[in-house]
């Protein structure tokens, strides 16, 4: 076989459709497996009883955002039960004003902001919260447009049926990383 600029130039095409079409299935992959809420941690057997969705609150906490980035935090508190646990990374979906549901990719935190941050399981005693952030973009770096507006973020916590809905105004641009529950409310 005879090696031309063509044929160069269709192998290069052919490898750089593989690659796109890899980096498609790694990220449906990745946005799947976020939005569903994993399990309970095999931890939280022994630590006590789960949560009921039906003793916990959500609550906007506020944002921080440095170099692009910003840091939204969502405290939950145990408003009315006995002490129970919970634990493991929240599923994520953001909606528009009316509740309309918008896109987005939704996965488990990664690099320095999220550096220390376990996934451990969480005791609430009554009264007690617990936190989790994610951090998104809130512009296109390339054209500094804004990204969509939110109105709301929908979370399903680790092993709780239904979800929550949580009203929060922000505008992201790209992939979103969550971040594990972890106690207490603190802000990131």
């Amino acid at each position: 076989m005879r090696i031309t600029k063509r044929t160069v130039g269709r192998a290069a095409a052919l490898a750089s459709g593989i690659a796109a079409a890899a980096s498609v299935a790694a990220a449906v992959s990745a946005t799947a497996s976020a939005r569903a809420a994993p399990a309970r941690p095999a931890q939280a057997v022994a630590a006590g009883p789960a949560c009921q969705a039906g003793e916990l609150s959500l609550r906007f906490a506020g944002t921080d955002t440095g170099v692009g980035t910003t840091a939204l935090t969502v405290v939950i508190a145990n408003r009315a039960g006995p002490a129970c646990v919970l634990g493991g990374y929240p599923a994520l979906g953001l909606l528009r004003a009316g509740g309309a549901p918008l896109p987005a990719r939704v996965s488990r935190g990664r690099g320095p902001l999220f550096s220390g941050v376990r996934d451990r399981v969480v005791r609430l005693g009554p009264g007690g919260q617990a936190s989790f952030f994610i951090a998104y973009r809130d512009f296109n770096p390339v054209t500094g447009q804004a990204g969509p507006a939110v109105t709301a973020l929908r979370v399903g916590l680790p092993g709780l049926p239904g979800r929550f809905t949580v009203p929060a105004r922000f505008g992201s641009y790209g992939a979103i990383s969550v971040s594990p529950i972890r106690a207490g409310a603190r802000k990131e």
